[in-house]
């Protein structure tokens, strides 16, 4: 252990995040994430006080005791938003999108001019859709507009306002899909190697458990990169002495 020298202090680091249970036992860890902010807040206490009534000091404080109130949490900050990380900052989890092609044939509904009608299938083959009558038979596909991704269909003329069948094809697609709003309680091990940028040597952070949840508003359309933020209460593990450590290499 080196003696005192007076440095500041600037972290850039590599992030990494995973799953981690009330054992302290870490899943697969992702990353290494771009974070822009991740602030670590110390407990609050309580403060209680023995103040004298003695003759020569009355008034001031004759012991003063600090007891824990409210744990030290920590604020993320993230803007590395693959779909997996795009579901912590909604609060939500993932599940796997792998579709076949599938052939739907005979799906009724009522069409409306300039409305929308939505299927109950998307991602569409082009070219695969037929929109036919009810009544008399009459394929109607060429007064319709049909929007293939989201799987939309509407009505171009009045005529083609009435009550129809659609067949229709779609494509294999694969991808992941976030399930917002559905994971309120995110247990999460965070990973910090980094290096103090005034000094040139290597900086580690390990926080052990740290309960996180969303508390704050995505915009998802905005003109910005989104930006995700979860923050939590930091969790002392069974033998440990401490939350997190911070590890300052000579």
């Amino acid at each position: 252990m080196s003696g005192y020298q007076d440095t500041g202090l600037i972290v850039a680091g590599d992030v990494f995040m995973g799953e981690v249970d009330s054992s302290g036992n870490v899943g697969a860890l992702r990353g290494p994430l771009n974070v822009p902010s991740l602030a670590i807040t110390p407990n609050t206490v309580e403060t209680i006080e023995r103040q004298s009534y003695k003759k020569g000091t009355y008034g001031q404080t004759l012991d003063a005791v600090n007891l824990p109130n409210e744990a030290a949490n920590l604020t993320i900050q993230f803007d590395s938003l693959p779909a997996i990380q795009l579901a912590e900052a909604l609060a939500g989890k993932t599940a796997a999108i792998d579709d076949a092609v599938d052939t739907i044939t005979g799906e009724a509904h009522t069409l409306e001019e300039g409305l929308w009608i939505k299927l109950a299938k998307s991602n569409l083959a082009e070219g695969s859709v037929t929109v036919t009558e009810t009544t008399g038979s009459t394929d109607i596909t060429a007064s319709c507009e049909i929007d293939h991704a989201a799987g939309l269909v509407k009505a171009t003329t009045t005529a083609a306002a009435t009550d129809v069948t659609i067949d229709y094809d779609t494509n294999a697609t694969t991808g992941t899909r976030v399930l917002g709003a559905s994971e309120i309680s995110k247990p999460r091990y965070i990973l910090v190697e980094g290096v103090n940028l005034a000094t040139n040597k290597r900086v580690r952070v390990e926080i052990d458990r740290v309960v996180l949840s969303s508390d704050q508003a995505t915009e998802l359309m905005g003109r910005e990169f989104i930006n995700g933020q979860l923050t939590g209460s930091l969790v002392t593990l069974e033998g440990k002495q401490s939350p997190y450590t911070m590890d300052m290499y000579d």
